[in-house]
C-alpha cells in the first residue's frame, strides 16, 4: 500500500464523493477543516493524509476500504486517536474517522450497552450511569472505545469482572474484502477471537456491544499527591496490596515532576464499595505525608476523568511499557526514579511526562486461560507504564530512543523474574507487553507469545493482503506453516 500522488488527490477524492452517502465528508488539503481532521491527542503522531473520510453509514466504509484496497493506497482507522504510534494516521493515504459512529445504546433490562466505533469512554460511562450500570472501560475517559477494546482493555472494575474484552460480547466489522460482518462468539467465531487483542489488525470496527454491570452506588476513590522520601512505604504497601488483591479495589502509582527540581509520588486509589472499606484498605497511603488528596465518595464515571488534566491533548507523546512482578523490588523502583529524574533534568521540556505502576487485581484475568483470545498479556503481575510529554520537535527521537531504553531495562527484569515464577497455567505464557502501550509499533510474537501463530493464521484468512497494516504488526503465515497449523 502507497501513499496518493499529490496530482491526484483531488480526482480520488471526488471520485470517493460519488461512492458514498449524502451525508458523508471527504476532507483535503483544501478544506479549511483540514487540520482539525488529521489533529490526535498526541501532536507527534499527526500526519498529512492525502484524504480523510468522515463515513456516515457502515456501507460508506466499505466503500472507502474496497476503494483504497483497489488503488493500492495506505489505510488508516481512527477512534479515539490516541495512539502514540501514529496507528491512526497515515502519511499520504486515506484516513477513516469514525467520530460520527459515537452512538451510545443502552439496554438495562438486559444489562447490555452498544457503542459505535467513533464513541469515547466518557460517552459510555454516562450513559451507563443513568441505568445504575458500568461497563468494564478505561481510566481516561477520553480514550476512543475502539482503540482500549480492540488492544485488551484495562480499568478500575477488572478486578470483578475482568478485561473490557471479557465483557464483549458482539463486533461489527468491516472486512478487507469489504464485507460488514458481525461476529461474536458463535457467529464468526475465529475472526471474534483474534478481534480481542489484535483487532486494529483486522478491519475497521463499527459497533461494539458489552455485558454491563449494576453499579447504582457510589464508589470510593480519588488521587494522592505523596512526598518522594515516602517511596520506600509506598512499595511495601503496594506489594502487600498485590498479595491481597481485592477484586473491588485498584491501585496505579507512580512518577511525576512538580517541578524540573521537585517530584513525587502520585497515585490513583479506588474502591468498589463504602468509604469505611475504601479508606481502611488504602489507611497506610493515607498516613504518610500528603501533598494533595481527593480521595472521596464519587460516582464511577467520574472516577474515569481523574487523569483526564495531566494526559489532555495538545502535546508531544510517546507510551512505551513493560510489566513487572510483584513484590516490586524497592532498589528497582528507586533505578527508575533515578532514571526519570535524570531524562527530566537533562530535558526540561519533559517535566509533564508520568511513570506509573499499575497495581490491578489478577485473579479474575488469568481465571480465563491464554489462548482464550488473541490477547497474550494475562498474568499475576502489572503493567509498568511511561507517558512520555513534551512541546518541541528537536527531542523527538532522544526522548522515543530513551523510553524504548527504560522499556528494554524493564523487561529483563521482568523476564528475570518470570523464569522462578509459579506456574499457574497463565502466567508463565503472558508477554508482559500491553499493545496498547504502543505495542502497536512491535507485535509479532513479542506481543502475542504462544497466540501469534493462530493470528498469522487468521490474518491470512481475513487481511491476506495487510490492508489493515496500522495496527499490530502481524504477518500472514505461509503456505507450509499454514498446512500443519490446526484450527481453533
Amino acid at each position: 500500500m502507497t501513499s496518493i500522488e499529490v496530482s491526484k488527490i483531488e480526482a480520488f477524492a471526488q471520485a470517493l464523493r460519488t461512492k458514498l452517502s449524502r451525508e458523508a465528508s471527504v476532507v483535503t488539503a483544501a478544506s479549511d477543516k483540514y487540520q482539525e481532521s488529521i489533529a490526535r491527542w498526541s501532536v507527534a503522531a499527526e500526519m498529512q493524509a492525502a484524504i480523510i473520510v468522515f463515513p456516515d453509514i457502515a456501507e460508506d466504509v466499505s466503500e472507502v476500504v474496497n476503494f483504497a484496497v483497489k488503488n493500492h493506497i495506505e489505510l488508516a482507522v481512527c477512534g479515539g486517536g490516541h495512539a502514540t504510534s501514529g496507528s491512526s494516521s497515515s502519511e499520504g493515504g486515506i484516513c477513516i474517522d469514525l467520530s460520527r459512529f459515537n452512538e451510545v445504546a443502552v439496554r438495562p433490562k438486559e444489562s447490555i450497552v452498544y457503542a459505535g466505533g467513533g464513541a469515547l469512554w466518557g460517552d459510555v460511562d454516562k450513559a451507563a450511569a443513568e441505568h445504575g450500570l458500568a461497563v468494564v472501560g478505561g481510566t481516561v475517559n477520553t480514550t476512543g472505545v475502539g482503540g482500549l477494546t480492540l488492544g485488551g482493555g484495562y480499568g478500575y472494575l477488572i478486578g470483578e469482572y475482568g478485561l473490557v474484552i471479557d465483557n464483549l460480547l458482539e463486533v461489527t466489522i468491516v472486512l478487507a474484502d469489504g464485507k460488514i460482518v458481525r461476529a461474536t462468539a458463535l457467529k464468526e467465531p475465529s475472526l471474534f477471537w483474534a478481534i480481542r487483542g489484535a483487532g486494529a489488525s483486522f478491519g475497521v470496527v463499527l459497533g461494539f456491544t458489552f455485558l454491563a454491570h449494576r453499579l447504582d452506588h457510589p464508589v470510593w476513590g480519588g488521587a494522592l499527591v505523596i512526598a518522594i522520601h515516602e517511596l520506600d512505604k509506598v512499595v511495601a504497601f503496594a506489594n502487600e496490596f498485590f498479595q491481597i488483591s481485592d477484586p473491588k479495589s485498584a491501585l496505579m502509582w507512580g512518577f511525576k515532576a512538580l517541578t524540573p527540581d521537585t517530584f513525587a509520588i502520585v497515585a490513583a486509589v479506588f474502591y468498589n464499595g463504602p468509604e469505611p472499606l475504601g479508606t481502611a484498605l488504602f489507611d497506610p497511603l493515607l498516613k504518610l505525608q500528603l501533598l494533595a488528596n481527593s480521595t472521596q465518595n464519587r460516582s464511577y464515571w467520574s472516577m474515569n476523568t481523574l487523569l483526564n488534566e495531566d494526559l489532555r491533548s495538545g502535546q508531544r507523546r510517546s507510551m512505551k511499557g513493560s510489566a513487572f512482578f510483584a513484590p516490586l523490588d524497592l532498589e528497582f523502583a528507586k533505578q527508575c526514579l533515578h532514571d526519570f529524574r535524570g531524562l527530566i533534568s537533562e530535558i526540561p521540556d519533559a517535566e509533564s511526562s508520568i511513570m506509573v505502576f499499575e497495581f490491578l487485581p489478577f485473579h479474575k484475568v488469568i481465571s480465563i486461560p491464554q489462548n482464550a483470545t488473541a490477547f497474550s498479556n494475562r498474568g499475576a503481575y502489572g503493567n509498568l507504564l511511561w507517558i512520555m510529554s513534551w512541546t518541541q520537535v528537536k527531542h523527538d527521537e532522544h526522548i522515543r530512543q530513551w523510553t524504548r531504553d527504560m522499556s528494554s531495562k524493564a523487561n529483563t527484569e521482568f523476564q528475570k523474574c518470570k523464569r522462578i515464577w509459579y506456574d499457574d497455567g497463565v502466567t508463565q505464557y503472558g508477554v508482559g507487553e500491553y499493545v496498547n502501550y504502543d505495542g502497536l509499533a512491535t507485535g509479532g510474537p513479542q506481543a502475542f507469545g504462544s497466540n501469534y501463530l493462530a493470528l498469522s493464521y487468521y490474518k491470512k484468512k481475513y487481511d491476506p493482503n495487510n490492508v489493515f497494516s496500522k495496527g499490530p504488526k502481524i504477518l500472514p503465515i505461509n503456505d507450509e506453516d499454514s498446512t500443519r497449523f490446526e484450527i481453533m
